[in-house]
């Protein structure tokens, strides 16, 4: 056996050294359809160090840097408001959180449910005009046309007599020869409102628009229901979308309409509204069936917790034709975030009310609220349910929700006097 060193070839030749280039002559790599190895340009530095380059971030934006956002009272979730201080208050997170729903149920032939609704959406149009170029909200209304949106209710201005001074203001702000010459009548005043803050008249006044100011000045607003929205909303602020026959061309209209508003502005409030769900003059009867209505609510909640930070849902129900005892109705609370069920009084309640305070006509009462389920709550086995604890009142201005309670009709001062007019004669001593 002979041995060879390492560096000798058969023959006595010397061994062809490779340059750190040059690849072998007449070999191919021996992994087919495979060029030779790329060497990665950030290993070889000829002219100088490498320079790392950091890529430019953006500053994220935040869902609460919107004037329509605030955090939950209880969770500390981003909530918007519904457009009803009362209504935001039962909720218990001072709003509605986004990414949930609420159904409204409404019982009889009455149509409450729908000033909640039309509220809902004034108060996502009076966001967008909080700035002139800024838009921090749309809404998206499902199954109706846009003559849905031609009562929406406005502003609230105040009483007659806060009209009346505001305009007394106004017309005293501006230059006029008939404001000169009362010019004599502004010392006088002054005079008024030193005396006044010095006895503490006007903290009242004061405390009152502390209340209005704040961090969440523009949150919530109060409507008044005897008045349009004017101007009225315009295609960037509300789109309608058409009832399709399958429930994948109605999410799919959703989707596209919520995607196109969030490419604009990552931080918006998109307010999905479904009036009078299921009812027979809007819908097919085949909606109505449980192999349609079942995956479409499914879709809508898998829609919410896609688009949790934009999204939010109200839609309304009515219970006579379709009862709370039926499994419609019944898996509809359960696949909803929160339901809330308007009980409007019968005839003989009403009657009662109205005759109890026949002196005081602003404050009858036209039903009950009955909270089902509150958002989040509910849903953590929190028993949340809350019967004949609420009534609301569609008053002259707007829809307001307060404490129950059974009024007592008076009827001391009919006992204790004769029908001449004169005093009884009967002992009255307990």
């Amino acid at each position: 056996m002979s041995f060879r060193k390492r560096g000798e070839v058969l023959g006595g030749g010397p061994v062809p050294v490779r340059g750190p280039q040059g690849p072998i002559p007449n070999r191919q790599g021996s992994v087919p359809n495979r060029g030779p190895p790329v060497t990665p340009t950030s290993s070889i530095s000829r002219r100088g160090p490498t320079v790392k380059q950091t890529p430019t971030t953006t500053p994220e934006v935040s869902i609460l840097d919107s004037p329509a956002v605030r955090p939950s009272l209880i969770t500390s979730q981003p909530t918007i408001s519904t457009g009803s201080s009362d209504l935001d208050k039962i909720l218990l997170h001072q709003g509605l959180p986004l990414g949930h729903s609420l159904l409204v149920e409404e019982s009889g032939t009455t149509d409450f449910a729908s000033v909640l609704l039309r509220t809902f959406v004034s108060q996502g149009i009076i966001h967008n005009r909080i700035a002139p170029n800024q838009l921090n909200s749309h809404v998206i209304v499902l199954g109706l046309s846009p003559l849905w949106s031609n009562d929406l209710p406005g502003l609230y201005k105040g009483s007659s007599k806060d009209q009346k001074k505001a305009k007394i203001a106004e017309n005293e702000s501006k230059v006029s020869v008939s404001n000169i010459a009362h010019g004599s009548n502004v010392a006088r005043n002054d005079s008024k409102m030193k005396i006044a803050w010095r006895y503490g008249l006007n903290k009242k006044e004061d405390a009152k628009e502390s209340e209005s100011g704040g961090a969440y000045e523009h949150y919530n607003n109060q409507f008044d229901i005897t008045q349009k929205l004017q101007p009225g909303p315009n295609p960037q602020d509300i789109t309608y979308v058409a009832l399709s026959n399958t429930v994948a061309g109605i999410i799919n209209q959703l989707t596209s309409v919520i995607k196109t508003q969030l490419k604009s502005n990552p931080s918006k409030v998109i307010r999905l509204i479904i009036p009078g769900f299921l009812n027979p003059s809007i819908y097919p009867p085949s909606y109505a069936a449980s192999t349609f209505v079942f995956p479409l609510v499914h879709s809508l909640r898998s829609l919410l917790r896609q688009f949790e930070n934009n999204l939010v849902l109200i839609g309304s129900l009515p219970l006579d034709l379709y009862p709370r005892d039926t499994s419609l109705t019944a898996v509809l609370e359960i696949l909803f975030d929160s339901v809330i069920h308007l009980q409007p009084f019968n005839q003989e309640m009403s009657q009662l009310i109205e005759k109890a305070y026949k002196n005081e006509p602003s404050k009858i009462q036209q039903g009950l609220v009955n909270i089902i389920k509150l958002p989040v709550l509910s849903e953590r086995g929190l028993m949340m349910i809350h019967d004949g604890e609420f009534a609301f009142k569609n008053g002259r201005k707007k829809f307001e929700i307060e404490e129950w309670g059974i009024p007592v009709e008076d009827d001391s001062k009919e006992e204790n006097e004769t029908p001449e007019g004169g005093k009884t004669a009967k002992n009255i001593d307990f």
